[in-house]
């Protein structure tokens, strides 16, 4: 099925697409600039290019001599061109040209116009936007209507049930009738006026449901987001063992609420698990301080990225925006990318630190 998109005309970034750029050779050059949703602006939007077009080329003529800048800056020349393009935009624009190709995201986060001429993308401005993100599902169950989704910040996709009931007549015996009241512990069946068979039949359905997602979803990372009445969480949480299901929920029957709403309620849960997980690792970098297999210093982390040895960088938010030591932060960042580690953006780091790496060994 086909995903709708949440936030319009707009590009998600993954760490796979910071991979990538961090992976080309020879110097890289990155534009960012803002641009507008709509309006007589969006025509206009283009000409930030122009003078950054300039300044890039004065710099590869200073310090690229070798590289015809012409041809490495043609993409961009072309996407300034392009009417089409620029009607179709979100807030900001970032875009990285390199020696034999161009990459470019339209992203809802606005820049003020910068060009970085350099032998590693400048990939900081963005970052946050793949580090915040989470793929994510949402299981939207009630008695008479059971909807499976993956998502992340910008996207959401109705995936098909396969072996998932569609609804609790697909589960024999079982019967139809809602709770009427929630309670957190589970389903109590003497707290709505339900008999033995009632307490069973719910149960068996939803033990169906929970099997089932455990059996498909063994092995997927990605956390499972209930939408359903506060009653039917024990049950399926009982029989869910390798798959997680956060702890908030987005209570209430769903069987009404659109993809679109669904995902508006589920994403701020999702991104409290991502902003609970980054202090986790926090703490775990400050725990490891001092053993040998971690460190805040700058240089350090840039000469052990080349090698292999950052597990996880993580980046205090000041970092992002710090012009000190740039060469070294964007060196660490496409090291770290490039060996397969992990990088996090989080609001800052104790001791007022920009920057700090997990060593692998």
């Amino acid at each position: 099925m086909d995903p709708k998109n949440i936030i319009k005309h707009s590009d998600p970034i993954r760490h796979d697409d910071l991979r990538d750029l961090a992976k080309q050779s020879g110097p890289t050059v990155s534009f960012l600039i803002p641009t507008h949703r709509g309006g007589a602006e969006t025509l206009s939007d283009s000409q930030h290019l122009h003078p950054l077009l300039t300044e890039a080329r004065t710099h590869l003529a200073e310090h690229h001599p070798d590289v015809d800048a012409d041809e490495l800056l043609s993409p961009v020349v072309s996407l300034a061109k392009s009417r089409q393009f620029w009607q179709t935009q979100c807030d900001g624009l970032a875009v990285f040209a390199y020696p034999g190709g161009s990459r470019h995201f339209r992203v809802d986060r606005s820049f003020t116009p910068q060009v970085t001429v350099g032998d590693h993308p400048n990939l900081r401005p963005i970052l946050p936007l793949a580090t915040i993100d989470m793929d994510f599902l949402i299981l939207a169950l009630s008695q008479s209507k059971v909807r499976l989704f993956e998502a992340n910040r910008a996207t959401i996709t109705e995936l098909p049930l396969e072996d998932l009931p569609a609804s609790s007549e697909d589960v024999e015996g079982v019967s139809t009738r809602e709770p009427q009241f929630q309670h957190q512990s589970g389903i109590h069946s003497s707290a709505h006026g339900h008999g033995p068979r009632d307490y069973n039949v719910l149960n068996g359905f939803l033990q169906v449901v929970s099997k089932t997602m455990e059996k498909r979803f063994t092995g997927d990372r990605r956390p499972v987001v209930l939408a359903a009445v506060d009653e039917y969480q024990g049950a399926l949480r009982e029989h869910l063992r390798s798959v997680t299901m956060l702890d908030t929920v987005v209570s209430g029957n769903p069987d009404r609420l659109s993809e679109l709403e669904l995902h508006a309620a589920a994403w701020p849960i999702v991104a409290a698990e991502t902003t609970r997980r980054n202090g986790v690792l926090v703490e775990r970098l400050g725990e490891a301080l001092g053993t040998g297999l971690a460190t805040n210093d700058p240089t350090l982390i840039s000469s052990e990225s080349a090698s292999g040895r950052v597990e996880i960088l993580i980046l205090a938010e000041r970092a992002l925006s710090d012009v000190a030591r740039t060469d070294e932060l964007d060196a660490a960042i496409a090291n770290t990318l490039v060996n397969r580690g992990q990088i996090e953006v989080v609001p800052e780091l104790p001791g007022g630190h920009a920057v700090g790496a997990i060593f692998r060994h």
